[in-house]
């Protein structure tokens, strides 16, 4: 895992364009109808656009919809990989970084995490969240 850029930038949402806010919003739509690789390809259009370090938040919601790919595909270590590495990247932004209440997301990801660490096999999770932007 990389550590979180020290790059202050990332203390203040980019300036986003009318193509940045209609991927984002698409990407939180297609994860909250749990079309995980859907949203990682409306994710990654946004990633494509910007530097560093808007580029290295967009990425950690981009390895959130990878790990939760991998879950409904049983992949555990996929899970935990993808897990691990998106809670690095999007706890070096504000709770409410590009519009979106990330805190609580963040604590879902970690309650995920923790529950797939603690079993030897994938099970759908027994709590959900969704993705709730603020757009």
């Amino acid at each position: 895992m990389k550590p979180a850029p020290r790059d202050a930038a990332l203390l203040h949402t980019p300036r986003l364009s009318d193509a940045d806010r209609a991927d984002l919003a698409e990407g939180v739509a297609l994860f909250n109808a749990g079309q995980y690789w859907e949203s990682h390809e409306a994710w990654e259009k946004i990633w494509q656009r910007h530097p560093e370090p808007w580029r290295y938040f967009v990425q950690g919601l981009i390895q959130a919809a990878a790990a939760h790919h991998q879950l409904q595909r049983g992949i555990r270590h996929g899970v935990i990989k993808h897990l691990r590495n998106a809670l690095v990247k999007l706890e070096a932004a504000p709770a409410d970084f590009a519009g979106l209440e990330l805190a609580e997301f963040r604590r879902y990801l970690q309650k995920l995490l923790d529950n797939v660490e603690a079993s030897e096999r994938i099970l759908a999770p027994s709590f959900q969240l969704r993705f709730i932007p603020n757009l």
